[in-house]
């Protein structure tokens, strides 16, 4: 599709291309609410914008088709996992994780990932294409109609990464939280990185709500290197000062994700070692059971030193939770999501 879709623009984005098309700046509000909040696919049912307008944005903004080809629905906990194609059949893939009387959307911000990390589903495809904002919000739309109209949360930590893709982020944060549209609180969005540090310092600069989670991984900057190839440009201990500095500029806590690998890095050392790494930070850190990227395969969690390993972070006073992943049945947990269709599998972390 060589046209760009209306549905990636901003309001103020969109204000603009409306003067530019011969209209007002007052039918922005209208034209959001419209593709939004109505889901309107044509210009021609918009009613308040000039026909004359609507004539010039459709004679140059197409809407693209997007299309759930495949759902899968968790028999153990009733995670619902979504595979989204797009125009040029690149797919992605987002997630509704129910919890009590809430539910949560994970979404994709890229298709595939660059970053490559050993443990990660999608770092085994690779990166086909970054994600536009109107695909981004496309999986929450999707999301949104799965739930019942009701998401109590956004999480972007499906494929890709986020800081990856950090201007078609913003915009879909800007589109989704824009009060004649979606109107989505920012307050209730979270973005998780693998550490681009450059973006870490720019969120906590800017006016954006939203939450920030870094996925730490492991605290042996070693170990990490050997897990996570982006740690050669981003080590760990820069990505942690990065996160200091949200918590301090931004006057709010950080989630720091910590992924338990039985045996590996589950002992009262490992713990001491990111006690030492986050002390002083005002964060809440998860710890992640590893999930093996096919199904069936063991990930040798050790429960009861996962839960050591807890007791020692909240005896050093740092809020953690271990976290009962949901969906592993259908591949839909964290670092392991695949969505299939037509036969084909492709991979997500």
């Amino acid at each position: 599709m060589s046209k760009p879709d209306i549905r990636n623009y901003t309001r103020a984005e969109l204000a603009d291309i409306i003067v530019s098309s011969g209209g007002k700046k007052t039918f922005a509000p209208r034209l959001v609410n419209w593709l939004y909040r109505k889901n309107a696919e044509s210009f021609a049912v918009m009613d308040g914008i000039a026909e004359s307008v609507k004539s010039k944005l459709d004679a140059g903004y197409p809407f693209a088709k997007f299309k759930v080809v495949n759902r899968q629905v968790s028999k153990i906990d009733g995670t619902i996992k979504l595979l989204l194609r797009f125009h040029d059949g690149v797919s992605a893939e987002s997630v509704i994780v129910p919890g009590k009387g809430r539910k949560s959307a994970c979404l994709s911000s890229q298709a595939g990932c660059a970053c490559g990390c050993a443990f990660c589903a999608t770092g085994a495809m690779g990166l086909k294409r970054d994600l536009a904002p109107s695909e981004i919000t496309a999986q929450f739309a999707a999301c949104l109609r799965e739930a019942g109209g009701a998401l109590s949360s956004v999480v972007f930590m499906g494929m890709g990464e986020p800081f990856l893709n950090w201007d078609n982020v913003k915009k879909s944060v800007l589109i989704l939280s824009d009060n004649q549209g979606f109107n989505f609180p920012q307050t209730k969005m979270t973005v998780s990185t693998v550490g681009i540090v450059p973006v870490i310092r720019e969120l906590a600069e800017s006016d954006f709500k939203i939450k920030l989670a870094l996925s730490v991984i492991t605290a042996d900057e070693k170990q990490r290197a050997e897990l996570v190839p982006v740690n050669a440009r981003y080590p760990l201990a820069e990505a942690v000062a990065a996160a200091r500095h949200y918590c301090l500029a931004r006057k709010a806590q950080v989630f720091f994700e910590y992924i338990v690998f039985g045996g590996r890095n589950d002992s009262p050392e490992d713990a001491e070692k990111l006690i030492k790494l986050i002390k002083g930070i005002d964060c809440r850190v998860n710890l992640i059971p590893y999930n093996p990227r096919s199904p069936g395969a063991s990930s040798a969690l050790r429960p009861a030193r996962a839960k050591e390993f807890q007791r020692l972070l909240i005896a050093a006073g740092i809020r953690t939770y271990l976290r009962l992943e949901k969906g592993s049945d259908i591949m839909a947990a964290c670092g392991q999501l695949a969505g299939e269709s037509d036969g084909v599998r492709s991979y997500r972390g």
